[in-house]
């Protein structure tokens, strides 16, 4: 019997063709890259990204019991209150009730910015990230949940404040 060797055909991973090579490599590329976008930049929690306004602080009811509680009223619009001076954010912590609003005033003399810690990130609070304000610029932020919230100027870290939402 007269046998022919001839050497079997192998369809392996080293007889691909090129394109091949380029097409699973970015398709897999495509894939880490979604992956890590959905899993570290999506903006998670159903937070809105940005400041948010109160429905409620747009609207003024007068009544008699309204009127008498007014000095009481503002006296919590100066708690939640918070300035920006050279010498960092005052009061450094402020304590507020759900579904309030704080107030950030910059008088330092220079922009500055409120954003949430920690520094360079940002990224235990999403909707504190205000962005940057000039010098007699307000900032404001409504707080619809309970929480610690800290905070910093992002052009100076060193200045750093507290958010308690009770």
């Amino acid at each position: 019997m007269d046998e022919t060797t001839s050497s079997p055909t192998t369809n392996g991973y080293g007889k691909r063709p090129l394109w091949h090579w380029i097409l699973l490599y970015i398709v897999i590329g495509a894939l880490i890259y979604g992956l890590v976008y959905y899993f570290v930049f999506a903006n998670k929690g159903g937070y809105p990204v940005g400041p948010t306004v109160s429905p409620t602080s747009s609207t003024t009811t007068v009544s008699p019991t309204a009127m008498e509680a007014s000095p009481s009223s503002s006296v919590t619009q100066q708690r939640n209150a918070v300035t920006l001076t050279q010498n960092g954010f005052s009061p450094s912590v402020v304590t507020i009730k759900v579904g309030q609003t704080v107030t950030w005033t910059n008088k330092s003399g220079a922009t500055a910015t409120v954003n949430s810690d920690p520094h360079p990130t940002h990224t235990a609070y999403p909707p504190l990230n205000l962005g940057s304000f000039t010098d007699g610029g307000t900032l404001s932020l409504t707080f619809p949940k309970a929480g610690t919230y800290g905070y910093h100027n992002h052009f100076n870290p060193g200045e750093k404040g507290t958010v308690i939402v009770q």
